[in-house]
């Protein structure tokens, strides 16, 4: 019967475009926090970063990763170079209990529940949104860290060609093309990159390079009337390819934990679309949409494995506006997850369905929200999340929020039902879905063009999911017995010195333990700081500083932990416009030339020197 039910959704769902955020490029109007439409940010009652263009083309980095560092509470673990596989965690998060949008897509692998950011780059990224804390409420059973949206050019609307060319260190290249053709209203959207590099021996044993390469197309329909109706759309393929050394087995397949020179490579298949349907009937605002992901994973190396995962999500969400001050939203939702791995065709599918209502209450400076969400599940349990927050202005420029709300976290398809007989892994079918109970307490405030911003938060975790290794070299998953706390302080601020000069910074304190024992690939402490100089009306220099405090991981040879240190990536941005039309630059990544880890045993990049060429017409 729910198989019948999800059917009759999607193909009532799905019929004839796909769908878009749309950018927004004001720091103070975001497109997540809201079931429906977009939020005022001094109106949430959760901390929220922003990355707008400006904020992107001024750092000019080239992966959204070295971008997402400026967030606060937020750390990056990338095993080699860019385009090697790379995780994030967001409070002390796992990697996969945040959720991450492109262009109204949840992307994360259906089959690992977690995002792969290592061929994702930042050229056609527009803008980046970050909500952090437990936000299972609104967007159901991924977002126990928070949510990150991701919104690239393919929402555009305003006619353009972009395109730009880049070179540099490692025999890197890059070349990128954006065009939006207005038709009437609406607007027709391509996009297309190309990335390559060379890369470096990322064993450190002086063996072959480990390089990668991305090729990514995406295309947009946006604001397509039809009579009341106004639709947008977009579907975009991305194909990665990215080599790696491993750990290779002896001839009685025993591994001694250490990397060795290998051909080993993984290619990767992203396909996204989606669909959107936006109309005013009986006093409500609707969206109806739908859309799905696809990711391929071809691993090539000592153990290797072929997997499908697949996601499909249709809602319908209705918000009414009472006495201005009063908004009320609810949504309806199913969505299907499917796994495939090659060679075991004995794995079901995953629906689940979900039930939300939000209620939102701004007027004089005081704003209340709630949130509450059913998730009906055919494998796990059925959940109930909830969330409740608020925030006041005060007359002097300042601004106190709370909130506390739960998460929650289902056992990824792979975590169940994953066979892996080369590398000895067999999943667990009998895990439970991981919970989280947590609050955030913030307060910012402004000093004339000085903002300064706050937030403490805390979090427990129950039944942490987590990978046992056994002494044949087998391993599985099972659910913790203790509880994981996670809490910290997070501080931000932004300073607009003079008319040229603008500096923001963020530093970041967390404790992250589970049965009072240390977390790995958890710093203790991040920092960031962008020191950006408009020289002159054609010429711009910019100065970053990214510091990942020490932090434990796993010596696999040993299987004992081991302390990763501290480091500090610093980069520098040239811009100079050309014309009104034409532009160059130069940037210079890790200029310290800092020798770290953020995985143990993988070196990363030394420093790269690059330039490139822009076109805007």
């Amino acid at each position: 019967m729910k198989r019948l039910l999800l059917g009759v959704a999607l193909s009532t769902l799905a019929p004839t475009v796909w769908a878009q955020n749309t950018a927004n490029d004001r720091d103070d109007i975001i497109s997540i926090g809201s079931l429906i439409d977009t939020a005022d940010t001094d109106t949430l009652t959760s901390p929220v970063s922003i990355l707008t263009a400006a904020d992107i083309e001024a750092r000019n980095q080239a992966f959204v990763t070295d971008l997402l560092r400026t967030i606060p509470g937020l750390a990056v673990s990338q095993s080699g170079g860019g385009g090697s596989l790379t995780q994030i965690r967001l409070r002390g998060s796992e990697a996969n209990h945040v959720l991450v949008i492109i262009d109204g897509v949840e992307v994360n692998n259906p089959s690992d529940g977690a995002f792969d950011f290592g061929g994702l780059r930042s050229e056609d990224v527009e803008k980046i949104e970050v909500l952090r804390g437990e936000q299972s409420a609104l967007y159901g059973p991924d977002a126990v860290g928070g949510v990150i949206n991701i919104i690239t050019r393919t929402g555009n609307v305003t006619k353009q060609w972009r395109a730009s060319a880049e070179a540099g260190s490692r025999g890197t290249v890059e070349g990128q093309f954006t065009g939006v053709i207005p038709i009437g209203r609406a607007a027709l959207t391509v996009n297309g990159n190309a990335f390559n590099t060379e890369g470096f021996d990322v064993s450190g044993l002086g063996g072959e390079k480990d390089g990668s390469s991305s090729r990514r197309l995406a295309l947009g329909l946006n604001n397509f009337a039809l009579g009341s109706v106004t639709f947008s759309a977009n579907g975009a393929v991305n194909l990665r390819t990215s080599e790696y050394d491993e750990d290779l087995p002896d001839q009685n397949f025993i591994f001694d934990g250490r990397l060795d020179n290998s051909d080993s490579e993984t290619d990767v298949k992203t396909t996204t679309a989606r669909i959107d349907a936006r109309f005013s009937l009986a006093g409500f605002e609707h969206l109806v949409q739908s859309n799905m992901v696809e990711t391929e994973t071809d691993t090539k190396a000592s153990f290797a494995t072929k997997t499908t995962g697949t996601r499909q999500n249709a809602s319908w969400a209705a918000k009414r506006t009472f006495a201005e001050a009063h908004s009320f939203t609810v949504l309806g939702e199913v969505e299907r997850e499917e796994y495939e791995f090659e060679g075991d065709e004995d794995v079901p599918d995953i629906y689940n369905y979900g039930l939300v209502a939000d209620y939102k209450f701004s007027q004089n400076n005081l704003d209340l929200t709630g949130s509450v969400r059913h998730d009906i599940n055919d494998v796990f349990s059925d959940t109930t999340t909830w969330r409740v927050g608020a925030g006041y202005g005060f007359n002097w420029n300042g601004r106190l929020r709370g909130s506390v709300g739960t998460g929650v976290k289902n056992p990824t398809l792979i975590e169940l039902f994953g066979f892996f007989p080369n590398s000895r892994f067999t999943g667990n079918p009998d895990l439970k879905a991981e919970t989280s109970l947590g609050y955030s307490l913030g307060y910012e405030q402004a000093f004339g063009d000085l903002n300064v911003s706050i937030d403490y938060f805390h979090s427990d975790l129950e039944d942490e999911i987590t990978t046992i290794f056994n002494p044949d070299f087998t391993s599985s998953v099972i659910n913790l017995a203790t509880d994981s706390t996670r809490e910290g302080i997070e501080v931000a601020a932004n300073w607009s010195l003079t008319d040229r000069f603008t500096l923001d910074g963020s530093a970041s304190f967390l404790d992250s333990s589970e049965n009072e024992i240390e977390e790995i690939r958890r710093p203790d402490f991040l920092a960031s700081a962008t020191l950006s100089w408009q020289a002159s009306d054609t010429v711009s220099f910019t100065l970053s500083a990214d510091h990942t405090g020490s932090q434990l991981d796993t010596d696999f040879g040993t299987f004992q932990r081991v302390e990763l240190d501290a480091y500090t990536l610093v980069g520098l941005n040239i811009a100079v416009d050309i014309n009104d039309h034409f532009g160059v630059y130069v940037r210079g990544t890790n200029l310290l030339s800092e020798d770290y880890q953020e995985v143990f045993g993988y070196r990363s990049a030394g420093a790269g020197a690059f330039t490139g060429i822009r076109a805007a017409f």
